[in-house]
């Protein structure tokens, strides 16, 4: 599938989550780590990430500059997102490991 395609399904899979109206505890607001699988992502700087945790609660990151990425995301990877109340300071890859 060709980028410009996937950037567009990405930004429409966005849309449809604002559109329903997420619930406030699917807004990630908090400072305790996100444990999840990548949703949907949006490639650039600034970007959005939608990870869905083990509770299948979904959780819109905002990626800016000063946010920290240990790797470049894909739909179905397994990550761990660090937040604080000025945004998602890093987002970090999980591997097969604990």
């Amino acid at each position: 599938m060709s980028r410009p395609i996937r950037h567009m399904l990405s930004g429409l899979v966005l849309l449809i989550l604002s559109c329903l109206g997420l619930p406030d505890s699917a807004r990630s607001s908090t400072s305790a780590p996100i444990q999840g699988v990548v949703v949907a992502v949006t490639t650039g700087i600034p970007g959005t990430m939608v990870i869905r945790d083990e509770k299948g609660g979904l959780h819109i990151l905002k990626l800016t500059q000063q946010t920290q990425l240990s790797a470049q995301f894909k739909v179905g990877d397994k990550v761990l997102a660090f937040t604080s109340p000025y945004g998602v300071s890093a987002v970090q890859l999980q591997t097969g490991a604990p």
